[in-house]
């Protein structure tokens, strides 16, 4: 009989070691990547302790180097392709403090979006210096909070995009175009994103879309943007018409803030250092 009540217990434990073990599988939070894109396959590159708060990340291709910016002070670095490295020489002054939050190259020429809608040139002087020139502020009224900036050159603008804008309401973010060559700013939004859309097709349930960073896939024409607050990555047509959302993982994405594109479509996202370096992260393109 003690011989028939352990095998018993011990079929009884083993059944409860297998549920647990099936209940723990079913746990494990599986992260979809973008098309071409493997979230598994990445290079890690630490940044220099100047950059802990990098906001802004592009990729220069006429000079073979990325560019990035410090998040509360006018200051411009120059990185090493390959290491992410500050060159040397390669960290300018280009403004007063501020909350400086987006890169983008337009026609070869580096622009920084301010939190408030300004946009400064930088433009390099003849002894290899780098000086910043304010290039206009849009004019909306309200409270109005910019985070992104990317070069369409389609349009042949520059596009802002709201994080929080006084505008929109929770169903919708607006973006603008700026023309550098041109009329400057247009007060009327460019296009809209439906936030109710991006929320419909998110992976997660989250808060509403409020964009960090953005860039225009060179090979796919498709806008990429991210959501450090909502942990997300959009994919739109280049009118905002939204048409997949990823999840961007903590662990992997702390707070995502930069983003780029070489030509050949590998990206490249940085993080700012929440409880470590910052960084920056290569995703090689396939295909």
């Amino acid at each position: 009989m003690r011989f028939l009540n352990f095998r018993v217990n011990l079929i009884i434990l083993l059944t409860l070691c297998v549920l647990m073990t099936m209940a723990c599988k079913q746990k494990t939070k599986i992260i979809k990547s973008p098309p071409h894109y493997n979230f598994s396959e990445v290079q890690t590159h630490k940044l220099d302790l100047k950059l802990k708060e990098i906001s802004g990340l592009a990729w220069d291709r006429d000079r073979d180097e990325f560019l990035a910016h410090y998040d509360e002070s006018g200051k411009l670095f120059l990185l090493d392709r390959e290491t992410k490295a500050i060159k040397p020489g390669g960290e300018y002054s280009f403004g007063a403090k501020g909350d400086y939050e987006d890169i983008a190259i337009y026609k070869g020429v580096p622009y920084v979006l301010r939190s408030d809608g300004m946009i400064t040139k930088l433009i390099r002087d003849s002894a290899g210096g780098i000086r910043g020139v304010e290039a206009g502020k849009i004019g909306i009224s309200g409270t109005n909070d910019f985070e992104t900036m990317y070069a369409d050159t389609s349009r042949k603008a520059l596009i802002i995009i709201c994080k929080n804008c006084a505008m929109d309401d929770k169903k919708s973010v607006s973006a603008f175009a700026f023309y550098p060559d041109s009329t400057g700013f247009d007060v009327n939004p460019v296009y809209t994103i439906d936030a109710a859309e991006v929320e419909k097709l998110s992976p997660h349930k989250t808060s509403k879309l409020q964009p960090s960073a953005a860039g225009i896939h060179p090979i796919l024409k498709k806008l990429f943007i991210i959501s450090s607050a909502a942990n997300l990555l959009v994919i739109a047509d280049l009118n905002g018409k939204v048409e997949s959302v990823f999840e961007l993982g903590k662990k992997m994405f702390p707070q995502p803030e930069g983003l780029t594109f070489k030509s050949n479509g590998d990206m490249y996202i940085s993080n700012e250092g929440v409880t470590a370096r910052s960084t920056i992260l290569r995703f090689v393109y396939k295909p």
